[in-house]
């Protein structure tokens, strides 16, 4: 099962790789933790030592799929259906070393949930997930940045700044960004990681 309070493990086996990337489609706009129990509901009906991957394409070669999901109340039946279909496509993905572009290219995923699935399961990857405690650091640290969720080139733009500002901290992007949502999820109370105000525009 996927422990939401430690989404970061840079030693998965292909199983559990794959198990991750089911948790990352369904978790946007939701309850880890609820995420996290129902993708164990949901993936307990393997049989005969299936990955999860296994599992879910002979759910959808069945024509099984969609039901397993309302049976689980997943959420976002349709896209859900088709990303994990998708996603577990026999030779579709190599998770290992798959690139944020090659995952946005499966229904319903954008850069927001690539990066996140890389970021928590390959050490040292060159990305960042600009997510609302980002840009609410980056506005602070005196960049511009839009109001709303940034996409496209303004997205490339901040993120190649957090990997900047990431760099320099000496940290992970892993630990990076956990140390900026921590802060303010504690209201100021856990230090912002020390990064020299010269990087800032």
């Amino acid at each position: 099962m996927i422990d939401p309070f430690k989404i970061t493990n840079y030693q998965r086996t292909t199983e559990e790789l794959e198990e991750f990337w089911l948790f990352c489609l369904a978790v946007a706009g939701k309850k880890a933790t609820m995420i996290a129990a129902k993708i164990d509901e949901f993936l307990s009906g393997r049989i005969n030592g299936e990955s999860p991957f296994e599992y879910v394409d002979r759910l959808a070669n069945s024509g099984e799929l969609l039901g397993r999901l309302k049976e689980v109340r997943m959420g976002k039946y349709a896209l859900l259906e088709a990303a994990f279909a998708n996603s577990a496509e026999v030779g579709r993905l190599d998770l290992r070393g798959v690139s944020p572009q090659d995952l946005e290219e499966l229904p319903g995923v954008g850069p927001k949930t690539s990066r996140f699935f890389i970021m928590h399961s390959r050490e040292n990857a060159n990305i960042a997930v600009i997510d609302t405690h980002v840009t609410k650091y980056l506005k602070e640290r005196g960049y511009d940045v839009p109001n709303g969720v940034p996409t496209g080139k303004v997205y490339a733009r901040l993120e190649q700044i957090m990997i900047a500002e990431t760099k320099a901290a000496g940290m992970s992007p892993a630990d990076f960004d956990l140390a900026i949502w921590s802060h303010y999820a504690s209201n100021g109370e856990k230090p912002l990681p020390t990064v020299p105000m010269t990087l800032a525009a």
